[in-house]
């Protein structure tokens, strides 16, 4: 089937010229209102963490960086290329259970920086101060979506509750929520590092049942349509996808936003 979707025209901003595409229906004032109405008889809102209320990957990217750059000077035989290149393949390993296995952060970015270090053959002296660097880099360039205070405070003000849903060890999304101040906003932090479950394997149940509602009381907001959209939506859960890229701000079939800002708006 193929839908009509409504055009930026560039010398308004306004909606002009339709054109057809496909996966998308057109989005109209009364497709908003539906939404609002739908959102209204939620009692709570979930959302991912990382790079769906903040940028996660630039933060991360920028920590690890930091690392690794240390390491290639204090190393002139190892290019930072090929560090990088190694550390990758590390990090897919290393997450690929999504932190089910109870470790603590630190614990994952030791094994990391160690692995990557022991395959060069250079010596581990300095792992600890590269944990402090990385952390303290991470957190400096922590930083929230555009948006998102402005929707947890509208949230609270309609007297919902927030869960937020994440893949990723427990301390660190813990020290992550409160390094960006919206700590005081969740009421529920459930990380597949607590429940032992990977989003994809069930998380969403384990949490339905740990709050005592059904999935017909809760939104959750995710930025990856295969580790959130999906693993919700299969749990009767409706799920709305956080998609930059799209050109319209809304799109009620399936439910996508491209920014936090469109969401506050419909509360």
């Amino acid at each position: 089937m193929r839908y009509i979707y409504p055009e930026p025209n560039p010398r308004n901003n306004t909606f002009a010229t339709p054109r057809n595409i496909t996966a998308m229906s057109s989005t109209t004032e009364k497709d908003g209102d539906q939404l609002r109405g739908i959102l209204q008889t939620k009692t709570w809102f979930g959302f991912d963490l990382d790079d769906t209320l903040h940028e996660f990957r630039t933060a991360s990217r920028a920590a690890t960086t930091n690392v690794l750059t240390r390491i290639a000077n204090e190393n002139p035989s190892t290019t930072l290329q090929d560090l990088q290149t190694q550390y990758g393949i590390i990090l897919k390993k290393g997450t690929a259970d999504a932190f089910t296995d109870g470790k603590t952060s630190h614990d994952y970015r030791r094994a990391r920086f160690a692995a990557t270090l022991s395959h060069f053959g250079l010596s581990h002296d300095s792992v600890d101060e590269l944990l402090e660097d990385y952390e303290r880099v991470l957190v400096d360039n922590l930083t929230l979506k555009p948006g998102t205070v402005s929707l947890l405070e509208a949230i609270k003000a309609s007297g919902k509750k927030i869960a937020v849903i994440t893949e990723g060890p427990q301390d660190a999304q813990q020290r992550a929520v409160g390094d960006l101040g919206v700590d005081k906003y969740i009421d529920f932090l459930a990380t597949t590092n607590f429940f032992g479950v990977a989003k994809i394997d069930g998380l969403f149940g384990k949490v339905l049942d740990h709050l005592k509602i059904r999935p017909q009381d809760i939104v959750y907001i995710g930025d990856s349509q295969e580790r959130d959209i999906e693993p919700a939506s299969k749990e009767g859960i409706l799920a709305i996808h956080l998609h930059e890229a799209q050109t319209a701000p809304l799109v009620v079939q399936p439910p996508s936003i491209n920014s936090l800002e469109v969401l506050a708006k419909l509360i």
